[in-house]
């Protein structure tokens, strides 16, 4: 796999999509995953139910030990340190954002992973050279049909993807305006009722299992809110400017607009969970 050079340091309603929208909410989520102060608040792994979530997925594939694994969209390289230490696999991981994967390469000291900065929409792989891909909450974030199609290219027949991302009855609040929740929870695209079954198929999947962890948004926005609170709790007490750093972030009014702020944001989310309008599912599926 080439890669450009990167410093070490069934739905009701067919959704259309568009390169426009789909750049434009890529963009927003990398500069959110980019924050020091996001991963502060969410953790380092930016989407719900981090490391335990990523390990269920991992095990549900079955890769045997040595299979080329593909991280598609993989952040600041969690899960794929992961999936290389422990699952003992051979892991590629890419990213949009050049700026992202540089961190990611820091923090990469065992060396078990190469790292590449890459469009999801174009990668930089030969047809069926991965036995799995590996996709947590990114495809909401970019135009997921021809994500699909690309993903399904550079599997092998027979491969497994591995994938997790927020699902929506159509009714979810996808208006809630704070970046930081949005790009942590995937909901500035979500899947609609029926759509990853009907992607998956038409990219030539075909789903083994799925299962629910909407319990995970839950987990995730009770880990925000707490975090939240104690970062105000200490700005209180010193000198730092956390609306500040909040609002040069583009972290809206989770950090920025106080205590009661965070509690009602997160208390529409919880309800919506409650309500069955977001949830999250995980899938594998396999490459036909």
């Amino acid at each position: 796999m080439t890669s450009e050079p990167v410093a070490p340091a069934r739905a009701a309603t067919p959704r259309i999509e568009t390169t426009g929208d789909a750049a434009a909410v890529a963009a927003c989520c990398s500069a959110v995953y980019g924050s020091p102060l996001a991963e502060l608040l969410v953790g380092p792994s930016l989407h719900p139910g981090g490391l335990e979530s990523t390990r269920m997925l991992l095990a549900a594939a079955r890769l045997p030990c040595g299979a080329r694994l593909l991280d598609a969209g993989c952040g600041l390289g969690t899960s794929a340190r992961l999936a290389a230490a422990e699952f003992g696999l051979r892991v590629e991981a890419v990213d949009a954002s050049a700026a992202i994967v540089a961190r990611a390469v820091a923090r990469d000291t065992a060396g078990e992973v190469v790292w590449s900065r890459a469009d999801l929409l174009a990668l930089p792989a030969a047809d069926g050279t991965f036995d799995g891909v590996l996709s947590e909450c990114v495809l909401s974030t970019t135009a997921r049909g021809h994500a699909l199609a690309e993903l399904r290219r550079v599997l092998r027949d027979g491969g497994t993807l591995a994938l997790s991302d927020v699902v929506t009855s159509g009714a979810a609040p996808l208006a809630i305006a704070d970046r930081l929740l949005g790009a942590a929870l995937c909901i500035g695209d979500a899947w609609l009722p029926g759509e990853i079954e009907d992607q998956l198929a038409e990219a030539g999947f075909t789903i083994e299992r799925r299962w629910d962890r909407s319990e995970t948004v839950v987990e995730l926005v009770d880990r925000i809110e707490s975090r939240v609170r104690l970062a105000l709790a200490v700005a209180r007490g010193s000198s730092l400017d956390l609306a500040g750093l909040a609002e040069l972030a583009g972290l809206g009014s989770l950090a920025s607009g106080g205590p009661d702020a965070a509690r009602h944001l997160a208390d529409d989310v919880r309800a919506a969970v409650r309500r069955g309008e977001i949830g999250y599912v995980a899938v594998i599926a396999r490459a036909r």
